[in-house]
C-alpha cells in the first residue's frame, strides 16, 4: 500500500468548476520529489482523510482512481491564510480525463463503461465504502476506452452502521442490478471468486501511517473508519449480492 505524499500548492493554481461541491482549484502542487498538476479542494479534516484512505485503499485493489495529496494551502497560493501558517486540503493528481458528465448521453459511451473492465470492482469497491455519490461528475472518460473514478469524501456514511445497504450504489443499480436473473449470477460469482479474495488481505493497520491521519484527527476518528470497513469486508459478501437484487442463490452454469 502506497504512502499518501504530502505538497505545497504553488502560486498560480485556477478555480475549477464542474458542478462541484466544494471550493476546487487545479494548479501545480511541490511534493519532496516532483510538481505534479492536481486537482485540490477544500474540505473538512475528516473528509480529508476518508478521500486518502479510499484512494489509497482502490489503488492497492488495481483500480483506476488518481494518486491522492494532502495538500499545504499556505500565504503563498491563498493570501486570507496567515504568514507561517497553513490549511490542510485534498489533493488528486490530474487524470488528463474530462468528466462523463458531456457524454452521459452518449449510448456508446454507456456502453464503453459497462464493458470497461474495471467497473464491476468500482460496484463492489463503492458497495464496501458505502459511497452513494457515484455520478457523472466523478466519472473520468478519455473518450476512447478508459476510465478513472475521482471523489470519495461522502463514503463511511457516520450515519450508516457497517452492516447496513448504503443510500444507492449508482454502477450497480443502473448497471448491474437491471441484468437477467442469470447475468447476475454469473457476476456475483465473479465477484466471489476474483474479487472479494483481494479483500481479505487488506492491511487495515497500517492504514492511519500511509495517510498520516494521527497528524490531523484524533484516534477515535482514525479508528473509527478503519473499523466500519474491516467489519464491513466480512459482510461485503452478502452486501454486495442484496444490492444486486440476486433471487436465485444456486444456479447450474
Amino acid at each position: 500500500m502506497e504512502q499518501v505524499d504530502i505538497g505545497i500548492m504553488l502560486p498560480g493554481a485556477q478555480i475549477f468548476n464542474d458542478q462541484n461541491v466544494n471550493p476546487t482549484w487545479k494548479g501545480h502542487v511541490k511534493t519532496h520529489n516532483q510538481v505534479v498538476v492536481a486537482f485540490i479542494k477544500q474540505i473538512t479534516p475528516q473528509k480529508l482523510y476518508i478521500e486518502c484512505v479510499c484512494a489509497i485503499l482502490g489503488r492497492s485493489l488495481g483500480l483506476p482512481i488518481p494518486k491522492p495529496l494532502i495538500v499545504k494551502l499556505t500565504a503563498d497560493s491563498f493570501p486570507q491564510i496567515p504568514e507561517g501558517q497553513y490549511q490542510l486540503a485534498f489533493g488528486s493528481e490530474d487524470a488528463n480525463y474530462p468528466s462523463f458528465r458531456r457524454h452521459a448521453q452518449n449510448e456508446e459511451a454507456i456502453i464503453k463503461l459497462e464493458k470497461f473492465s474495471k467497473t464491476l470492482d468500482i460496484g463492489l469497491f463503492d458497495e464496501w465504502i458505502a459511497n452513494w455519490d457515484r455520478n457523472v461528475g466523478n466519472i473520468l472518460y478519455d473518450g476512447g476506452n478508459e476510465f478513472s473514478f475521482i471523489d470519495h469524501e461522502n463514503a463511511v456514511d457516520p450515519n450508516l452502521k457497517f452492516d447496513e445497504s448504503a443510500h444507492s450504489n449508482q454502477i450497480v443499480d443502473v448497471i448491474f442490478s437491471v441484468k437477467s436473473e442469470f447475468d447476475k449470477y454469473k457476476l456475483n460469482r465473479e465477484v466471489k471468486t476474483a474479487l472479494l479474495p483481494q479483500y481479505n488481505e487488506v492491511p487495515f493497520s497500517i492504514i492511519s501511517e500511509k495517510t498520516y491521519a494521527g497528524s490531523y484527527l484524533t484516534d477515535n476518528e482514525v479508528l473509527t473508519v478503519i473499523n466500519f470497513l474491516e467489519h464491513r469486508a466480512n459482510l461485503l459478501d452478502g452486501l454486495f449480492s442484496k444490492r444486486l437484487k440476486l433471487q436465485q442463490q444456486e444456479m447450474a452454469v
